[in-house]
């Protein structure tokens, strides 16, 4: 397929379905959400960190660009995905900066937190029309607590931060919105001038995002003796950031693996997938579980997983994807884009945080659903799927990437039994934000089925 397929894209796009069974093996880029974290710890570590197998999309462009605006140089590779970051050992060069955060949620949660650590700094961020309505207070009035003074529109973007550092104390945070809230504390604290210690107001919130910050921030140079962790709080003491001492390498994209992980499911045959690992610091990855016990086979080998579909477990036949999808829920919508192929209803909990991320997603997934024929309840934080016959549709995404990715999952599945395409995803280049190659790579494992 022409390299130059992710920008010239038909809009809508009709995704090609599979005819044969899969066998394939395709590559995931690196994680968003490592390497958004590695940016901001390799800025504020001394040293120069090389960060390798980088995710290139819209999300990590956003930071690059931050840092750059902040007089924190990073250099940029894309053949190689890798970035060069040359730390700033926990200052910000640039003491004043309007930042355009884009809709990068990481982006704007981490950088609210560093700017705030900053001494003596007068900073403005702001996002376009969806991150406008993603709520920011909660954090602010977190890091107001420790003397940063914050100034919203209203609880959202755009937001004006003037930094004199962070006092250290406690700080009780509210992040049922969010998990980014914690982790954007606890990366920031080690600058602060006193040891913070972070309090739940909720403690059963998410933890997956939070141990893959702690766990590295102990990669650049966090002792993990002043990373004190309990069930409703964190202590974080003052400590500089150092650079590791060889180069850091970017997990694959669990969230991502996870479409790759479902296309069996959909079209039968088996996937390999490249560069992921059961041993991965995203929660996310434990939806391949999720897969296992629906009756698909996992075969795990150092750095990829192989998943495979037996003969009688084919589309129609699998046990739905039920599952409490509170810890992995950026996975939620592969299992939902999966239940009109069910064997039953598709029950999905756990999930009420999502309706305040890049979209609804609970809304966007009943749209969705509901344009294929299936029948869809939702409460709140649920989602329930009762399989219809799939009938042609056109796919609002609402440009969210997750859903875009979701749905072209489903629509590869040849509902029509004539080979001919019956779903249509708008917007396709949303993808951008964390898969830009990901259409790309899907018509890869068709091509390679058909060769197969």
């Amino acid at each position: 397929m022409p390299n130059t397929l992710k920008n010239s894209m038909q809009d809508p796009y009709p995704v090609p379905v599979f005819t044969v069974p899969s066998q394939a093996t395709v590559s995931v880029p690196g994680s968003k959400s490592i390497t958004n974290r590695a940016l901001l710890l390799a800025a504020l570590a001394q040293g120069n960190t090389r960060l390798e197998n980088c995710l290139f999309s819209r999300d990590t462009e956003i930071m690059v660009t931050a840092l750059n605006e902040l007089g924190i140089e990073t250099t940029s590779d894309r053949g190689s995905k890798c970035i060069d970051v040359q730390g700033a050992g926990g200052n910000i060069p640039n003491r004043k900066a309007a930042i355009n955060i884009g809709n990068s949620g990481t982006s704007a949660r981490f950088l609210t937190a560093m700017l705030a650590a900053c001494t003596d700094g007068d900073f403005t961020l702001d996002g376009d029309e969806a991150m406008r309505k993603r709520p920011i207070q909660k954090l602010a009035d977190t890091l107001a607590s420790l003397d940063s003074q914050i100034d919203t529109t209203d609880g959202h973007f755009p937001i004006r931060i003037r930094s004199t550092g962070l006092s250290g104390g406690i700080a009780e945070v509210d992040a049922t919105e969010s998990s980014q809230f914690v982790s954007a504390l606890l990366m920031a604290a080690p600058l602060a001038k006193e040891p913070i210690e972070v309090r739940l107001s909720n403690p059963s919130i998410r933890r997956g995002y939070i141990d893959m910050s702690l766990a590295m921030m102990e990669q650049f140079g966090m002792p993990a003796s002043i990373l004190g962790s309990h069930s409703d709080r964190y202590r974080i003491s003052p400590h500089a950031y150092h650079a590791p001492a060889d180069s850091y390498l970017v997990e694959g994209d669990a969230s991502a693996a996870s479409y790759f992980i479902a296309l069996p499911f959909a079209v039968g045959g088996s996937i390999t997938i490249e560069g992921v690992s059961k041993n991965s610091l995203q929660g996310d990855i434990a939806f391949a579980d999720l897969a296992a016990s629906s009756g698909g086979h996992l075969n795990w080998d150092s750095n990829a997983l192989t998943v495979s579909l037996p003969e009688n477990v084919s589309p129609l036949q699998f046990p739905p994807l039920d599952s409490d999808y509170y810890t992995f829920s950026d996975t939620f919508m592969t299992g939902a884009a999966l239940a009109p192929l069910a064997n039953g209803p598709t029950r999905i909990e756990g999930i009420g945080h999502t309706r305040h991320q890049e979209c609804d997603r609970i809304a966007a997934m009943v749209d969705g659903l509901t344009q294929t024929g299936q029948s869809t309840q939702d409460t709140d934080s649920t989602l329930t799927v009762e399989p219809r016959p799939l009938q042609p549709a056109t796919i609002e995404t609402s440009e969210d990437h997750r859903i875009a990715m979701s749905f072209a999952i489903l629509g590869s599945h040849d509902a029509l039994k004539s080979g001919q395409s019956w779903m249509k995803i708008k917007d396709p280049l949303c993808c951008r934000k964390t898969f830009p190659s990901f259409f790309e790579v899907l018509e890869s494992a068709r091509q390679q089925s058909l060769e197969s």
